[in-house]
């Protein structure tokens, strides 16, 4: 298993702001004009927030809303999970349609290649399909669901599912068997669950609510995942390496706005994380491959290398603020990187090789 670090995926001035407290906790939407729609899992509510930040209730009066997704008419479709009902509605809020299914409807997602919609069940552990005339078939019972949420697509059509009672993900195949992708960790707590999934910038992410924790994961390996965001309980905002999160849960990764919505079920905080700009050759440096020493730093510091054939680097180290206190190209293995002028604080180092980039934290 390949675990990478949270300070292996920060980028500059990535910052968390909270957009909104006391409503959301759940699923998440994106309208094409900006407007970001949240349900509210533990109530009646399915919420519209504008880019500026004013919120009015969209839809009241439901059962659990749970997972929301558009699809290309800007149909919104709502997951009323202790309802049983899938309602769809106008952007006006009008209701267009509902569909009685029992098991609990939780995420739910666009169809890639056409408009309809694919959504999990989650106490009869199956992923199903809605089409247009409001036929529901199913697309996987596979044994391996359990409490199936998260639902998602990433560029290329491949379907990704993650069960909120082990925080499994898997790939979904055409026949409807299961392909293992990662378990994500958990510390235990209230809500030892996989929340949402989401994909962006080449990569899967989600929340896992006991561990006030979001996490990328490969989708092109297995058990390759790492943490990006969150340490100990709170609603701290500020600067990615001491933002706290309370039991996230919703999660959306905003790609054309390089940023990554987040619901805290525990505060009903909506947040945004803002500035995720990660390349996708992360992956191809491993958190055991590179090591720097020492850490915490005093006057001097040197890169190590695993790989023996890595014999060059580039590296560029920025502090809090964004600002380059250092860049150098083609440095040898093993040299020593002076630091004596640097005033004591928190930097983010980007290592540049033939074999990929790997992003670290250190402290002076």
């Amino acid at each position: 298993m390949i675990v990478f670090l949270m300070s292996q995926l920060f980028t500059i001035a990535q910052t968390v702001t909270t957009f909104s407290d006391g409503t959301p906790d759940d699923a998440i939407a994106l309208d094409t004009q900006g407007n970001i729609y949240c349900s509210n899992y533990v109530g009646d509510t399915v919420f519209k927030f504008t880019p500026s930040g004013g919120m009015t209730p969209f839809i009241t009066g439901l059962n659990t809303p749970n997972g929301l997704a558009f699809n290309s008419n800007e149909e919104l479709y709502i997951c009323d999970g202790q309802g049983n009902t899938i309602y769809k509605y106008d952007i006006d809020g009008n209701q267009l349609a509902s569909y009685p299914i029992p098991g609990h409807p939780s995420g739910i997602v666009k169809s890639f290649n056409d408009e309809t919609m694919i959504f999990t069940l989650y106490t009869e552990n199956k992923i199903m399909h809605l089409d247009t005339d409001g036929t529901i078939t199913e697309i996987s019972s596979a044994p391996e669901l359990s409490g199936p949420v998260g639902i998602v697509y990433d560029d290329n059509g491949n379907l990704f599912v993650g069960n909120y009672n082990n925080r499994e993900i898997y790939k979904v195949l055409l026949n409807g068997d299961l392909e293992y992708i990662a378990q994500l960790p958990t510390e235990g707590g209230t809500f030892p669950n996989l929340g949402f999934i989401t994909f962006g910038q080449g990569k899967l992410w989600g929340t896992v609510m006991g561990n006030d924790k979001i996490y990328w994961v490969n989708p092109n390996e297995v058990d390759d995942y790492g943490l990006f965001a969150g340490s100990t309980q709170g609603s701290m905002d500020g600067d990615i390496s001491v933002a706290t999160f309370h039991t996230p849960n919703g999660i959306l990764f905003d790609e054309p706005n390089n940023r990554i919505l987040i619901t805290d079920f525990g505060t009903k905080n909506l947040r945004i994380i803002s500035g995720v700009t990660l390349g996708n050759d992360e992956f191809q440096l491993h958190e055991a491959s590179v090591a720097v020493v020492p850490n915490p730093i005093a006057s001097s510091f040197e890169i190590q290398f695993k790989d023996k054939l890595i014999s060059t680097f580039t590296l560029k180290v920025y502090d809090t603020l964004g600002k380059v206190v250092f860049q150098g190209k083609n440095i040898n293995s093993n040299s020593k990187i002076d630091a004596a002028s640097w005033e004591r604080g928190i930097y983010f180092l980007e290592i540049h090789t033939d074999k990929g980039t790997i992003q670290k934290k250190i402290i002076k």
